[in-house]
């Protein structure tokens, strides 16, 4: 059987799904014979615009019919900024802010809440706080949708949602190796190869595996980080493929950075951004393996059978000493002491499982055609962790955090948790007219949490602080199409958060409910080569706990947030020579209801204002010819720390990125890049009195060599 044969059933799946504009009228009887050479639907054809996406729909649609704001880093723009983790990535994405945890995590913010994680449609539970993820080099590209997105994900943060794309096996051989050196001794090295395994190409495979270490703008850090993934595509049928696919990562840190303390009076520390106050002795490691497995089936009618089944396993482990919080927090001016350091050691086990099993696909009625989705998903997290908290070390100085002595850890504490939620969804994308389409969803979710004590611990029984049974999450939105290139739509979502607090009857409070009204328009210029939106939007996060003053110890749900503001973004490729991205994000949050802080900022990382750019261009023939020039520049607002009085605060800077290389052949390139250029001193993140003051990265280099072959 031909490879154009199996070219056809990606064709045809996208044909199937990718408009509403072929499901406004009638469906053919037959499909034609249609000839399709090149990458399936994931492929970007060598653009930052993607053309078919699954975040918030399921079913693959141009980004012009999805009533969200969602935005792409396909794989033409990861390889061109040299974008290697998941924050790198993420910090491209318009209306997204970072705050780093430690050297290996982060924390991803947008629309004033935290951003949740989906597996090639499978979405999970957690969000992406402290958890690692795998380095970038097995993905095809990065979805993300802005806003509540409870309708496929169930219980979430708000924030919105990160779906990640990977990469599948290759129709013809191919191999390439990136190989880099940077500043502070990084250097990494990156193959990717594949090619069909039988003579028919129904048996597609790829591997990826890569290395890096590196150390750090600041004293004493280095990092290790081995990955090694592979994939097996089957085509059983010419409508019908299995995929298999594995992966294990490993990071090990030595003395990781959670940045700086403040001085006990407020101010951030007078110091360089090479200083550095955890001892050697700290250790971060993680290690991650996954294994997934993937079902695709297309009927005779255009209906698609998607399952995809998820087993991941995750150790993390630490020890370390940090300075630490509450009375007496931060470093005494005078005498550039540190009054007290925490120490601990802790041990944690993650097992997940998920799945995700939908129907989707076309339908007539009443003389129009529409598009149908019908899912279940579930998801299960268990975690099991030991740890001990170490008697405390007293007045540190400042520049000398190594006089913190290492205890002979013994664990003392046991823990295992449990978070399982599944629920049903539905969506319909009703053509009610020529321009009018109208998306009408529904989730019914169950979930709970419960957690027990385990040896070294005293043994207790499994204790459920959060369950809700059959929560509902609607879904809406219209769609007007003003022009076959331009659309305007006005879309209503939300999500739920179980809360444990308990009110004076005994019962749990209900949930928190984040609800999202969004308007926009979304255009796609130059024969869809370039697309542009602005959207402007407002979630209520409503039934937040207060303290129940006539029955102390107690809660009401009576506490409110607001969030609003508006986005715009164009990316895309307007010459065969120019690939660029613009995305600019104003936001505003406040407490509306609230106990002890009314009126007051909400979500202190975020900006106000953000203004994110990237373009490339390419000379492609004269004297120059395989010359490239790129460059960016990052725009943001004041941002401000923790809670502490008088709060620290950010000022807005600007941070400007390029890059000159020369592409040798369609396959090899090299290309110098440098980030900070003008080597602008700021904070990635204001934090508290005792940590996470973290300087941002200064002026640094990357010489990066690509081959294929």
């Amino acid at each position: 059987m031909s490879k154009t044969l199996y070219c056809r059933y990606f064709a045809f799946s996208a044909l199937t799904s990718l408009s509403m504009d072929a499901w406004s009228e009638a469906p053919p009887t037959t499909l034609p014979d249609i000839q399709v050479e090149g990458r399936h639907l994931s492929g970007d054809g060598g653009s930052y615009k993607a053309e078919a996406i699954t975040v918030g729909t399921k079913a693959a649609l141009a980004p012009i019919d999805v009533p969200q704001s969602v935005s792409v880093i396909t794989q033409t723009r990861m390889n061109d900024q040299n974008l290697l983790t998941i924050g790198d990535v993420l910090n491209e994405v318009t209306g997204v802010s970072i705050a780093p945890w430690d050297s290996i995590t982060q924390q991803y913010y947008s629309r004033g809440y935290s951003l949740d994680m989906a597996y090639d449609g499978v979405p999970v539970y957690g969000g992406t706080s402290g958890i690692q993820e795998y380095d970038m080099s097995i993905y095809e590209r990065v979805e993300v949708l802005r806003g509540p997105a409870a309708l496929f994900m169930g219980s979430g943060s708000g924030g919105g949602l990160v779906n990640m794309v990977r990469k599948r096996g290759l129709y013809e051989p191919s191999a390439s190796l990136t190989t880099s050196i940077g500043s502070w001794n990084n250097h990494r090295v990156m193959v990717d190869a594949g090619a069909p395994l039988d003579a028919e190409g129904r048996l597609r495979s790829r591997v990826v595996a890569s290395w890096q270490e590196q150390d750090y703008f600041w004293d004493v850090s280095h990092k290790d980080k081995w990955l090694t993934y592979a994939t097996l595509d089957y085509q059983l049928t010419p409508r019908t493929v299995v995929s298999l696919t594995g992966s294990h990562q490993e990071d090990h840190m030595e003395s990781p950075n959670m940045g700086l303390p403040a001085y006990t009076d407020g101010r951030f520390l007078d110091v360089s951004r090479s200083t550095h106050v955890y001892p050697e002795w700290a250790r971060f490691a993680y290690e991650t393996t996954e294994v997934a497995l993937d079902l695709e089936h297309v009927f005779d009618n255009g209906w698609q059978l998607k399952g995809k089944l998820l087993d991941r396993t995750q150790d993390k482990f630490w020890k370390d000493a940090f300075p630490a919080p509450g009375a007496g927090a931060g470093v005494d001016p005078d005498t550039g002491v540190i009054a007290r350091y925490n120490r601990r050691k802790n041990d944690s086990d993650f097992e997940r499982r998920a799945f995700d099993l939908y129907l989707s696909g076309p339908f007539s009625t009443l003389g129009r055609n529409h598009h149908a989705t019908i899912g279940y998903n579930r998801d299960r997290l268990f975690t099991r962790s030991r740890s001990v908290n170490a008697a405390p070390f007293f007045d540190v100085p400042v520049n000398n955090p190594d006089i913190v002595s290492e205890p002979d850890f013994v664990y003392t504490n046991g823990t295992e948790n449990e978070t399982t939620q599944n629920g049903i969804y539905g969506q319909l994308r009703l053509s009610l007219a020529g321009p009018l389409t109208l998306v009408l969803g529904g989730r019914s979710s169950n979930f709970e949490y419960r957690s027990r004590n385990v040896a070294p611990s005293a043994v207790t029984g499994w204790t459920s602080s959060r369950k809700e049974t059959g929560e509902f999450t609607p879904y809406g939105a219209v769609i007007y199409a003003f022009t076959d290139n331009l659309n305007g739509y006005v879309s209503y979502s939300d999500i739920f958060i179980p809360q444990a607090q308990q009110t004076a009857d005994g019962a749990s409070l209900e949930p928190r409910v984040g609800a999202q009204w969004e308007t926009g328009l979304k255009a796609s210029f130059l024969d869809g080569a370039v697309g542009a939106s602005i959207a402007l939007f407002r979630t209520n996060d409503t039934n937040r706990a207060m303290s129940d003053l006539n029955n102390p110890g107690f809660f009401i749900s009576a506490g409110e947030v607001e969030v609003e503001g508006w986005e715009m973004e164009i990316t895309g490729q307007p010459s065969e020579n120019l690939n660029l991205s613009v995305g600019y994000s104003y936001l505003t949050s406040e407490y509306v209801e609230d106990q002890f802080s009314p009126g007051q900022k909400f979500s202190l990382y975020e900006p106000r204002h953000s203004l994110k750019t990237y373009a490339k261009y390419r000379l492609l023939d004269g004297e120059f010819k395989g010359l490239f020039v790129g460059g960016g520049v990052h725009v943001s607002s004041g941002t401000d720390g923790s809670s502490d009085t008088p709060l620290r605060s950010q000022g807005g800077y600007a941070l400007a990125s390029a890059q000159i290389g020369y592409e040798v052949n369609d396959k090899t390139s090299v290309a110098l890049m440098g980030n900070n250029l003008f080597d602008r001193h700021y904070y990635a993140r204001v934090g508290n009195l005792n940590t996470y003051n973290t300087y941002g990265e200064p002026r640094s280099f990357t010489l990066v060599l690509r081959s294929g072959f």
